[in-house]
């Protein structure tokens, strides 16, 4: 199991970079054609498609490392039990939030799909499935955090403590 999710992890990470560089990519052939007098009509377009991805696997590569902004000072002075208990409860009620998202998502972009994006005519959905792909990737990630936080009763991970 913690071979297939460190395998995940790592397909995860490329395909962000990936889309790194093929928004750059994209938005530079898009640049040259307009200042060459050739304007590449779809790269704005194609751009925010990629961006919409890009942006939603960094949301769950943040999450893996506990990167997002939080408020911990009260937490902090709670003693060990309840701070873990709070913290347990925070973690399941993201996760439970995701799970409805995973949901709301998938609606969301079933109903993206009969529109077109106008320069390309690539469905809509292709855009709109970034949300409960991540949100997807993300409730693996809120699991794989819960489960951590009760086996090792609520130590503080090394990679929380690296935050920005």
């Amino acid at each position: 199991m913690s071979t297939a999710l460190a395998l995940l992890r790592r397909v995860e990470m490329y395909t962000a970079i990936a889309l790194l560089a093929l928004i750059v990519a994209v938005v530079l052939a898009g640049t040259i054609g307009r200042y060459g007098g050739y304007p590449v009509i779809w790269s704005d377009e194609v751009a925010q498609a990629l961006f919409i991805w890009l942006a939603m696997l960094a949301a769950d590569l943040t999450l893996q490392r506990s990167g997002h902004f939080r408020i911990s000072i009260l937490a902090d002075m709670l003693p060990d039990t309840p701070r873990f208990l709070l913290t347990l409860a925070i973690k399941l009620i993201i996760a439970v939030m995701l799970v409805m998202l995973v949901y709301y998502g998938t609606v969301l972009a079933k109903v993206f799909h009969p529109r077109p994006l106008p320069m390309t005519g690539v469905p809509s959905s292709f855009a709109g499935a970034a949300l409960p792909v991540a949100y997807g990737l993300m409730l693996i990630t809120a699991i794989e955090q819960i489960v951590d936080h009760c086996r090792n009763k609520g130590a503080i991970e090394p990679a929380a403590l690296d935050v920005m």
